[in-house]
């Protein structure tokens, strides 16, 4: 196979100057993803008051926020429940010493006590 020459001239370097670059263009202010980000958010809240505004506060709630709520928090409601209850119902000896415990710290005897040390403790910062 031939191997082929280019027809391209280059163009010779110049000494005495130094190379030229490409300036950038400058960064547009919609480059930027923040920027990107808030201005969807921005649309995107304009739009559902728009509806809200179109179709009226009862029909938005009634139509759309109703039958989202159904479809999405009873669910998860109906399969948490369950779980919360055994919880519950598990923790039940260890709610009971917990108050036991605090009631026996609300007694007359432990107040003074806790008065005193408090009391000891300002005269020294005194």
């Amino acid at each position: 196979m031939a191997r082929r020459k280019s027809t391209k001239a280059s163009k010779p370097l110049s000494r005495g100057a130094a190379p030229s670059r490409r300036k950038s263009a400058p960064s547009s202010l919609f480059a930027s993803p923040v920027v990107r980000t808030a201005l969807i958010v921005a649309g995107v809240a304009g739009l559902a008051a728009l509806g809200v505004g179109l179709f009226g506060t009862r029909r938005t709630y009634d139509e759309i926020i109703k039958p989202l709520s159904a479809a999405t928090l009873l669910p998860l409601a109906a399969a948490a429940a369950p779980q919360a209850d055994r919880v519950w119902a598990e923790t039940r000896p260890w709610r009971d010493s917990v108050s036991r415990l605090l009631t026996s710290i609300h007694t007359d005897d432990v107040r003074d006590a806790i008065t005193e040390r408090l009391s000891a403790w300002v005269q020294r910062l005194r």
